[in-house]
């Protein structure tokens, strides 16, 4: 991974996932989305007859305790690490992004 941008501004659980754009080695772009508890009990379908919140999981969907951007950062530097990026993000394809990278890898 050379370096990600967030997408979506994180201080806003109710605009819902937080996705983030990775840059990988090759300089192909892959994307994933994040979500805090907050974020799944704002959005996603109704089980019907109740205020359950339905979400189906997606393997480029991250669910995590505490978003920011350290913990993001520190979420796909593991994946990386543990070679598990490719399978949790998707590639992006016809898709305009222009914010300037946040993160990239140490030495």
């Amino acid at each position: 991974m050379q370096s990600f941008r967030i997408e979506d501004p994180l201080d806003q659980p109710s605009q819902g996932a937080v996705e983030v754009v990775v840059t990988m080695d090759d300089g192909s772009e892959r994307w994933c989305c994040f979500f805090d508890p907050d974020r799944l009990a704002l959005v996603g379908d109704l089980v019907e007859g109740t205020t359950v919140r339905l979400h189906l999981g997606v393997q480029h969907m991250i669910v995590v305790s505490e978003l920011s951007q350290e913990i993001i950062e520190r979420v796909l530097r593991q994946l990386d690490g543990n070679g598990e990026l490719l399978n949790h993000t998707l590639a992006v394809s016809g898709r305009a992004v222009e914010p300037a990278p946040v993160g990239r890898p140490g030495p």
